[in-house]
């Protein structure tokens, strides 16, 4: 496990840096917790667009244990810490899915499936060995799947009912689309207890109901807090609210950009092939073994509750599907890896007391693991490779990279507080210079000179970086901007610039 996650955080960096503003933004606020004594509520980034750099941001436990590694291993090393915590809970979450089919099967074999299954999924491999919170908290629902089986299924211990429970929940503190899981699972277990009430006593029904009570307080009361952060301290980097689908327009718009661009970011056609052979398998098993089916009536309700949850989300969050590719990963990812542990369950079981199992169980299973493990591993290596067409198309991060030795190398304080121009993205070049500051992206001709050295006076920013693009069409569109900044440095893909005098206001 250990040599997987050094594997993942080390030996095979991201090669082109920190291309998406989510991945930015989360390791700005992993800084930010160091640099700022851990306050957990008040969360700060490297951006000064907001009062002392506070934002709101969904519950950042994730950046918040990022910032704690950097207590042993240094700030410089915190992007490492970062991206060791999540590959280890992503190798986590593989190990508690391996054992809920091995353990209901009896097959090793069986409990590789879903993991091979996860390395089919170019959006969950990659993300996972980043920044973002959408794995981190899918690999919290693995988890808490193995406890619910447990329940369920195997001992039912009242505490494997609690530990699940506290895992959705947390899930969803770290992202809140995995609060479907959260949902269904509850909803699931209070409709049972009712029709079986030998499921939970009245003590253990009562602590079950005051614990998922407590995650729901906590949860509506940090979604407040979160929106007085961003009344407080200005509007927040961190988008967390719905922007539901107004139109069947609309909704085609999106369905073509997921069928298009993203399907095959989600799943490879070995993952999808995966998926839909599951499925047949567990209506083959609903026919043949109807008997016992009945017994996993349950989990057909929490399927569809899922599924119901899913599409309310879809709904509610569509037009961001647009830009965002990791949006499924909280809500759809673990839902499809929980149809494939039934699948291969009921594949186990229609075969296994079988002649063909002998022989022919195994060679299934191994073709389950071999092909999405290679397809995927296959699509990983390319996705890491730059460029990476047709996506690759519209980066634009590169002039960044390397940007923190360069500034260094110019003679710019390690402090000092800058404004890179031309930049939308409120954190991501700032991670790539590691300096405070604030970056700006207006029109260009419309851009008066003074207008840009008020705006460095008010928020004490000493240099002026820009790349050699925008640089060029200052010079073609605005040609007053410069003339009051003498440059400091200049190389290949920037240019460093401070002002010939502070302002009286400085």
């Amino acid at each position: 496990m250990l040599a997987l996650v050094l594997y993942g955080a080390y030996l095979t960096p991201l090669p082109w840096g920190f291309h998406d503003w989510a991945q930015s933004d989360r390791l700005a606020l992993a800084l930010g917790f160091y640099d700022y004594n851990f306050d957990f509520f008040h969360p700060r980034t490297l951006s000064l667009s907001t009062v002392d750099s506070v934002t709101g941001v969904e519950p950042p436990v994730q950046a918040y244990l990022a910032g704690l590694l950097g207590l042993l291993v240094g700030r410089s090393h915190i992007t490492i810490a970062f991206r060791c915590l999540d590959l280890t809970m992503m190798v986590v979450g593989f190990w508690f899915l391996f054992r809920l089919l091995f353990e209901s099967t009896g097959r090793v074999l069986a409990g590789l499936v879903p993991v091979a299954f996860l390395l089919s999924s170019p959006i969950f491999l990659y993300y996972s060995g980043t920044y973002t919170p959408d794995p981190f908290s899918a690999s919290l629902v693995f988890v808490a799947l193995y406890f619910y089986w447990r329940f369920y299924y195997h001992d039912r211990q009242f505490r494997h009912l609690l530990w699940a429970t506290g895992l959705t929940g947390l899930a969803m503190f770290v992202k809140i689309m995995a609060g479907v899981y959260f949902i269904g699972f509850t909803g699931v277990v209070l409709a049972v207890s009712y029709v079986r009430p030998s499921l939970l006593n009245w003590g253990q029904k009562l602590t079950f109901l005051g614990v998922v009570t407590l995650i729901i307080l906590l949860q509506i009361s940090y979604v407040l807090y979160h929106r007085y952060l961003n009344e407080a301290y200005g509007n927040g980097l961190f988008l967390v609210e719905a922007l539901p689908i107004k139109s069947m327009a609309q909704h085609r718009e999106i369905w073509e950009k997921v069928r298009d661009t993203w399907r095959l970011e989600y799943f490879t056609p070995a993952g999808y092939a995966l998926v839909k052979i599951c499925l047949g398998l567990m209506a083959a098993y609903a026919v043949v073994r109807w008997r016992r089916a009945v017994a996993y009536l349950p989990l057909a309700l929490f399927l569809v509750l899922a599924t119901v949850g899913i599409g309310v989300l879809y709904v509610l969050l569509g037009p961001q599907l647009l830009a965002h590719d990791y949006y499924p990963i909280a809500p759809l990812v673990p839902l499809l890896v929980l149809v494939v542990c039934c699948g291969v369950k009921a594949l186990v079981d229609l075969l296994g007391s079988s002649r063909v199992a002998a022989l022919g169980l195994p060679v299934l299973l191994l073709i389950g693991i071999a092909v999405p493990t290679y397809v995927g591993m296959r699509h990983h290596y390319a996705r890491m490779t730059d460029p990476y067409k047709p996506h690759s198309d519209y980066y634009t991060y590169r002039w960044l990279v390397g940007g923190e030795q360069k500034l260094r190398a110019a003679g710019v304080p390690d402090k000092a507080f800058i404004l890179v121009y031309g930049e939308s993205a409120p954190n991501t070049a700032l991670v790539h210079f590691n300096h405070r500051g604030i970056t700006w992206d207006p029109i260009i001709s419309d851009t008066p000179p003074d207008t840009l050295l008020r705006i460095m006076a008010g928020r004490r920013l000493e240099y002026l970086v820009v790349s050699q693009q925008i640089r060029q069409r200052m010079e073609q569109e605005n040609p007053a901007l410069l003339p009051p900044f003498q440059l400091v440095s200049c190389n290949e893909q920037f240019c460093i610039f401070k002002p010939r005098q502070r302002p009286v206001i400085w």
